[in-house]
């Protein structure tokens, strides 16, 4: 369903106001139901943080004059409120915890993923002059080069294998962590690495409109590299989205054209770095440093970035796993 644009404002409204009203009943439920016993105080915080970034979506659909394909988000909007019921019914069901903070889990993470890529994306329309300049720039000024990187990894087809495992497993080991975090009984813990999640999303969010680019493969003119050194894909997969939001004209927002669009700050680190927030204090801390490292690295030729990206997502992750720590260790145990 696609809404006129004498609908906009009303549209732009319920779907604040949707995000609002899961969020508020997600934290106002007690803690002994909401996720069993999910932090009280963590709630709140994440309350708060998903419907500061839902406004902020709200506002800029507004000012670029955008209508939502109302369909696919309503999708997830109702996946969300269906695990938060289920994790409703788990708590009163006095079911094991951990099945409640997993329903509890996918429904937060779902709201963020869908508020994530609207102000990522319609941000783009906001049309700020491109940074690419500037972050190369930035780069120089401490004696980087991300060319040169993309370079030297083309040269070498073993150290590319390598790289594009590391890169593409980042996703798929967080969410691997978190799970395990769960069957060990760990459920504050899961809930720790999930906040910093959500929390460095919206962040990144927010702060990407300001920074637009297409990327260290574009501005260095690497696209040859294509297949030719590097995975096909590697660095320029995020360019179709990019155009269609930056220099596109059209008018409607939709799901199945969003996707990663984020140079900086680069939200790669922030999964890398959670690997290590989680393995860090057992005995699996090397493997941890060994797969952050490999991530962070793999982040310049696999996605496109400048070494600058890297560091503002180091910025961004250290703020939010702060704020997740304070807000876990405020609330009751898990």
């Amino acid at each position: 369903m696609r809404l006129a644009s004498g609908d906009r404002i009303e549209s732009i409204g319920a779907y604040c106001g949707g995000v609002t009203a899961v969020s508020l009943t997600n934290a106002r439920l007690s803690a002994n139901i909401l996720g069993v016993r999910m932090p009280s105080a963590l709630a709140l915080c994440l309350a708060g943080v998903l419907t500061v970034s839902a406004a902020a979506g709200a506002a800029i659909i507004v000012a670029t004059g955008l209508t939502l394909e109302i369909a696919g988000f309503s999708r997830f909007l109702a996946l969300a409120g269906v695990m938060f019921a289920l994790t409703f019914w788990c708590g009163s069901r006095r079911l094991d915890p951990r099945m409640g903070a997993a329903a509890s889990i996918v429904g937060a993470a779902t709201l963020s993923l869908v508020i994530c890529g609207i102000v990522s994306n319609a941000g783009l329309r906001l049309g700020a002059p491109l940074a690419d300049a500037r972050l190369a720039a930035a780069d120089a000024l401490v004696g980087l080069n991300a060319g040169e990187v993309i370079r030297a990894v083309a040269r070498r087809p073993w150290l590319t294998e390598v790289l594009s495992l590391f890169y593409n497993s980042s996703g798929v080991a967080v969410i691997a962590l978190i799970g395990w975090s769960l069957v060990r009984k760990k459920v504050a813990r899961a809930w720790e690495l999930v906040a910093t999640a959500i929390i460095s999303m919206q962040l990144v969010a927010i702060a990407s409109p300001a920074f637009p680019a297409w990327g260290a493969m574009r501005h260095f003119g690497l696209e040859g590299l294509q297949g030719h050194g590097l995975p096909v894909g590697a660095g320029v997969y995020q360019w179709p989205a990019f155009a269609n939001f930056y220099a596109g004209t059209d008018p409607v927002l939709r799901l199945a054209d969003m996707g990663g669009v984020v140079a900086f700050p680069s939200f790669h680190t922030v999964l890398a770095l959670l690997i290590t927030q989680a393995l860090g204090t057992t005995r699996l801390w090397p493997l941890a440093l060994v797969w952050t490292a490999g991530i962070i690295l793999a982040a310049i030729p696999m996605g496109g970035h400048y070494v600058v990206d890297l560091a503002g997502g180091f910025v961004i992750w250290l703020a939010a796993a702060a704020i997740a720590r304070r807000a876990v260790a405020s609330s009751p145990s898990a």
